[in-house]
């Protein structure tokens, strides 16, 4: 976890493998200038990187706003998730 001008980011949990399970997010369809920008951007405070390569992949997100989607790394080609992390305030 890293803190940086009241932006909070962690690393996101990989898998080994694609997930038989869950919902997963890709960017394989899109176009090259598209394709490395997060796949969400929104007005919270809490960012999320690939956790092989560090690339952004949820950028400004609200705690508990995106729980169980699986991200493929479109840097890396890496399967990520949020690892749920209890608030502490």
């Amino acid at each position: 976890m890293i803190n940086i001008n009241n932006q909070t980011t962690f690393k996101m949990r990989i898998f080994t493998s694609k997930p038989s399970i869950g919902t997963v997010f890709n960017k394989d369809s899109f176009i090259q200038s598209k394709k490395m920008e997060p796949f969400v951007i929104g007005e919270g405070v809490l960012d999320y990187t690939c956790g092989n390569c560090g690339h952004t992949m949820l950028r400004s997100i609200r705690w508990g706003q995106i729980t169980q989607a699986i991200y493929k790394c479109p840097k890396c080609g890496t399967y990520n998730q949020i690892e749920l992390v209890k608030r502490t305030h």
